[in-house]
């Protein structure tokens, strides 16, 4: 799960003064205090949910909107790959991202909502420049600038569709998308296809409390890995200003998540990773800031979530914070946004059975997504990875050691720092 959402909330808040921040905390205090009462303390860790195409990758809006923190709903539909065009050299690869966001559209507090798309491109340079591509922001309230099913399945016409792309549902293990989004000189346009491959979709975060906006108002976010292991056939186009270059992807690793939320998605600052392999995937969403609380009011209580979760010979096997330790072997500075980033990781994982994972990752290529989210909320920055993996998985119950090698994603995110 990337950043999007960063850009869709923070296009949102920043039509607001702080002094508009104010009188909303002032109004909705009361409102909040009622909802604090009613919230049952949140379990140790988030359990894995039962996912189905309407509580997940549908439009979750009608469903969940009750006054609250629906000023910030956002939600977002993100499709990556990864494609090595029959190339043993992990450095030619090429990575790509194509996604659908929307925040607030009811326009609520008399602020316009926004529907958008986005793209980017990682290669090697000498294939061309590394890049992302927003579209432009329109209003969700127009017709035509949003519409999308509140049920996603198949049916006439796609289930997601704005002015830059559609998404259209085959199956739920088979979408169709399409979209193309330019900023200046540059373009990406993509027409792909997405079917699933190994092992099913997780959905590790179902509502789970996440710290409060504003410091009163409830937030929460529904994090769901539809296709964590895609096969896509398609065209990815990228122009970056001296003409199309058309990618035709054939049977390339992809991956799709989706996530809906009431919450400013900046102030989670995470690692995140998705790696596959023929017989073994290993994907992971462990944020490490900040430690919050899941009773709005008691600073003690421990929320912050971390799942990973490995799938291997048709089981999955979850792993909670406290069972996974990440180490940063390795870092980088970016004098451009003040920020230390991995280069090198360790991760660790074991649960009460005696299953282990053992994986590392180096950095072979990173392209900095920054997010300007306006005040009182702190700037981030998200370092989108492709690494070499290595390590190994133990299946307890086979007493069987799976050899992990290959390339993947990775994601590290932090807060933009002040440089001179």
């Amino acid at each position: 799960m990337k950043r999007l959402g960063s850009r869709l909330v923070g296009s949102v808040l920043s039509r607001f003064r702080f002094s508009r921040f104010r009188t909303l905390v002032i109004g909705v205090t009361g409102l909040a205090l009622v909802v604090a009462a009613c919230v049952a303390q949140a379990p140790a860790y988030p359990q894995p949910g039962t996912p189905t195409q309407e509580n997940t990758e549908a439009y979750q809006y009608p469903a969940v909107r009750d006054g609250t923190g629906d000023f910030v709903y956002n939600q977002l539909w993100y499709f990556s790959f990864m494609d090595d065009g029959g190339d043993s050299d992990p450095g030619n690869y090429l990575a790509g991202v194509a996604a659908y966001g929307l925040a607030n559209p009811e326009n609520l507090l008399g602020q316009a909502g926004v529907s958008t798309s986005f793209g980017m491109i990682m290669r090697d340079p000498a294939e061309g420049e590394s890049f992302n591509v927003f579209s432009p922001q329109v209003d969700p309230a127009v017709p035509g600038n949003f519409s999308a099913s509140t049920s996603f399945q198949p049916g006439p016409g796609p289930e997601l569709q704005n002015p830059f792309g559609t998404i259209e549902v085959i199956s739920p293990d088979e979408y169709q998308i399409a979209g193309s989004v330019t900023d200046g000189t540059r373009t990406i346009t993509w027409d792909l296809n997405y079917s699933r491959g190994l092992g099913p979709g997780w959905m590790p975060w179902q509502k789970w409390p996440m710290p409060p906006t504003l410091g009163v108002v409830p937030a929460w976010i529904t994090y769901h890995m539809q296709m964590p292991n895609a096969v896509v056939n398609g065209t990815f186009t990228v122009d970056d200003g001296t003409g199309p270059d058309v990618h035709t992807l054939s049977d390339a690793k992809g991956y799709h998540d989706d996530f809906s939320s009431e919450f400013v998605f900046s102030i989670i600052e995470w690692d995140w990773l998705d790696y596959k392999q023929s017989n073994l995937s290993v994907h992971m969403l462990h944020p490490h800031a900040p430690e919050y609380s899941c009773e709005i009011f008691d600073p003690v209580d421990p929320c912050l979530p971390g799942n990973l979760r490995v799938f291997y010979d048709g089981t999955e096997y979850n792993f909670y914070r406290g069972e996974v330790d990440i180490t940063y072997n390795a870092l980088a500075h970016d004098p451009t946004f003040g920020v230390d980033y991995p280069t090198e990781e360790t991760i660790t994982a074991e649960d009460s059975d005696g299953n282990v994972l053992t994986l590392d990752w180096t950095l072979l290529r990173q392209l900095p997504v920054a997010y300007d989210v306006p005040d009182p909320f702190d700037d981030t920055v998200t370092y989108e990875i492709i690494a070499e993996f290595s390590g190994s998985f133990h299946e307890a119950r086979s007493n069987t050691t799976v050899p992990i090698s290959g390339t993947g994603w990775a994601d590290w995110s932090g807060v933009i720092q002040p440089t001179a």
